[in-house]
């Protein structure tokens, strides 16, 4: 009888173990590893996230900063994409404004476009000395081809953008030391529901084809495309791709 009960309780526990093995395998084939392939982050402690300054509100003993809407909701896509890959606290989110100083070294996120964010500008100006591809003036995103220049602007119709683009830049930080091997990624957009649908399309969609096992080209530029819905960007899809 004794035998019995060991035997059984020995079975029961190594089917909790198997299952348990099993389930953190499936988790870290299917959502760990595609999710820290996408990023690419190596310090994930030291993460900083830098957002458009998109406006200056005076209380009247000071200016205080604020972002979009786009931005937090851009936000709001990385933290969740982040979070299933990394334990780790956001802590480090700046406005564009403050005082990055050598914080510009590390792994960072960029949320907005050169139009609100100092910083986007800096690291597109960067990233198109090292390869022509992408650059962003204003509301304007500019996409080199061998035929030429390819320009896309947002669609207005009754005072409302209904269709937009945006960019994801995923590469090697210009701005650090070759040891670190940090990276940044860029989420921009013509107006603010680009910025939404780049980051969106990034850890929702773009992460699926993290799944297979080649390693894969550590800079990416995605160029994407949306419909605008009541403030919401819908049917996103890539219209353009390219690696390095």
């Amino acid at each position: 009888m004794i035998e019995d009960f060991l035997v059984n309780f020995g079975s029961s526990i190594a089917f909790v173990f198997l299952g348990s093995l099993a389930s953190w395998v499936y988790r870290t084939v299917n959502t760990v590893r595609p999710v820290k392939k996408l990023w690419r982050i190596s310090h994930p402690q030291e993460l900083i996230i830098c957002t458009a300054t998109s406006t200056k509100t005076n209380t009247g003993k000071y200016l205080r900063p604020a972002t979009g809407i786009g931005q937090v909701r851009a936000l709001g896509h990385a933290v969740e994409s982040l979070s299933k890959a990394y334990n780790i606290k956001i802590d480090n989110i700046l406005f564009s404004d403050d005082q990055v100083q050598k914080k510009i070294e590390k792994d960072i996120i960029i949320l907005g476009g050169p139009k609100n964010n100092m910083i986007s500008k800096l690291f597109l100006d960067k990233f198109r000395e090292a390869k022509d591809i992408v650059y962003q003036t204003e509301n304007t995103i500019s996409w080199k081809t061998d035929q030429g220049v390819e320009e896309y602007n947002g669609i207005e119709e009754d005072q409302k953008v209904i269709k937009d683009y945006g960019v994801v830049i995923r590469g090697i930080n210009p701005f650090s030391s070759p040891a670190s091997k940090s990276t940044f990624c860029l989420f921009t957009g013509c107006h603010t529901y680009g910025t939404i649908a780049a980051a969106n399309y990034f850890t929702e969609i773009h992460v699926n084809s993290q799944k297979i096992i080649s390693k894969g080209k550590k800079n990416i530029v995605l160029l994407v495309e949306c419909d605008v819905l009541d403030g919401f960007p819908v049917c996103i899809k890539k219209i353009k791709e390219y690696e390095f």
